[in-house]
């Protein structure tokens, strides 16, 4: 059987995907996710989910699914080690020399090539397991028969991100921002040896970039009206492709074709949206019918569902 791996941005939205019936709920570290202000928790918080998710015999795997500055990088391997003392195994990485160093001095650690290292074939999948990456994230545009040809990769578990946003530009990789909102903001704190950040003269980093140079702050300007100019006459005002979709109907489809995990975006959605979305895909999972969400019509095949954003 699959597991679910539910999102999880605060301490409450935690506890309602555990109580939605999630297997496993994924969060991000303050400062070094893209989740951002959104989708973070600070240390202090993931000590309480971690005790919280452990006491139900589930897991809690934490996103740091950033790219790093060279100064950045020494301050991140020390959150490493309290980590591993608080009990967390299974670790979500953006960047594909961090996750090569970690998997040579952390060989405990589970690993998982986030969707935004853009694996989705058969190559992309081999060359992440030989990288050192125990799993990896494939979007919901990859079809269960596309799954099934990468499945015969061994030794690196499949997630699928069933329900998740498609965007225009590679998921996880949009720069858009840094160019528009130019907001400096703290780099991330320094970790003591114990897991506690530790308060100092940290320097600035640009704000508005999803990875590098302002990590985790998204704008959303790729929802904002854009206008077309030609020759300083305007033409038109467009909206950029931005559509939530949901594999709902091939979960079980994706589950016989060799995926171990599925996974659902979503670390901003408020706990009113969080709670029904996790359980109507753990209805789906345990042979229960459950109600599919109705969105506009789109282009896009049947069996796919359109909810919005």
């Amino acid at each position: 059987m699959a597991i679910l791996l539910a999102p999880g941005g605060s301490p409450e939205a935690v506890h309602a995907a555990l109580d939605a019936g999630a297997d496993a709920v994924y969060v991000g570290l303050k400062g070094w996710s893209r989740g951002g202000g959104r989708g973070e928790l600070t240390w202090e918080q993931l000590v309480t989910c971690q005790h919280r998710v452990a006491s139900t015999g589930r897991e809690l795997q934490i996103a740091i699914n950033i790219i790093p500055k060279r100064q950045e990088r020494a301050w991140l391997f020390e959150y490493i080690p309290p980590l591993l003392d608080l009990g967390i195994r299974t670790l979500i990485v953006n960047d594909v020399g961090i996750l090569r160093w970690l998997r040579r001095q952390f060989p405990a650690v589970r690993l998982t090539a986030s969707i935004g290292c853009g694996a989705e074939t058969v190559s992309d999948v081999a060359f992440f397991r030989d990288l050192g990456a125990d799993a990896v994230v494939l979007p919901g545009t990859v079809s269960p028969d596309e799954i099934r040809e990468i499945r015969a990769v061994q030794g690196i578990a499949i997630e699928v991100m069933v329900h998740m946003v498609e965007e225009f530009v590679l998921l996880g990789k949009c720069w858009m921002p840094s160019y528009v909102h130019l907001k400096p903001s703290p780099l991330p704190e320094r970790a003591h040896a114990s897991g506690i950040p530790e308060g100092a003269d940290r320097g600035l980093r640009l704000t508005g970039s999803m990875k590098r140079g302002g990590v985790g702050a998204c704008f959303k300007i790729c929802q904002q009206p854009w206008e077309l100019f030609e020759n300083d006459r305007w033409r038109d005002t467009r909206l950029f492709p931005s559509r939530q979709i949901s594999r709902m109907a091939e979960v079980r489809a994706y589950v016989e074709a060799g995926a171990g995990i599925l996974k659902l975006q979503g670390r901003s959605l408020p706990i009113e949206q969080l709670r029904p979305l996790v359980r109507r895909y753990r209805d789906i999972l345990d042979g229960r019918s459950a109600t599919q969400m109705v969105g506009e019509p789109a282009a896009l095949p049947v069996s796919w569902t359109v909810i919005g954003r």
